[in-house]
């Protein structure tokens, strides 16, 4: 478990360098024609962690947009989509270091009747962070913008 999160903390702390070089006017383009804009991608991500754990939990469709919705008008700066990404890494940090090795193993089923135990659900929550990563560093890239933000240690 430690191994995953390590990588999670990973992901967190390069992400949190290519926030930085994300410009004002930025802000507002699609990372890609009909996509979301660079502000929607960025709210998504702070909150990942947290609404990715909250699904492995069994929250409901109505409950992650609710949380999701209140958290995205909060969202206004640099230094507030960091914080807001601390703090959702450090939620889901918290909760799994509760657990019992035998609730690693218990399964939970999403809103839309994926199946998991709780190791698989923090795999699934590196993978989407990874992704999400991606898509931000290559809209970055395609903005001109000149990047020393190593992705991988």
């Amino acid at each position: 478990m430690n191994e995953i999160m390590n990588q999670i903390s990973w992901q967190i702390e390069s992400l949190k360098q290519l926030f930085r070089r994300v410009s004002f006017f930025s802000m507002e383009q699609e990372i890609y024609p009909g996509g979301r804009t660079c502000q929607e991608l960025l709210n998504h991500i702070v909150l990942l962690p947290e609404a990715d754990y909250r699904l492995s939990q069994g929250a409901s469709k109505e409950e992650i947009d609710q949380f999701t919705h209140y958290w995205q008008k909060e969202l206004t700066s640099t230094e507030m989509l960091e914080a807001r990404l601390d703090l959702s890494f450090s939620i889901l940090k918290d909760a799994y270091k509760e657990l019992e090795p035998e609730e690693l193993m218990v399964k939970t089923t999403s809103y839309w009747g994926t199946k998991y135990n709780q190791k698989e659900w923090l795999l699934v929550i590196l993978t989407h962070l990874s992704h999400h990563r991606s898509q931000l560093y290559t809209f970055l890239k395609t903005e001109g913008e000149q990047i020393d933000v190593k992705l991988f240690e």
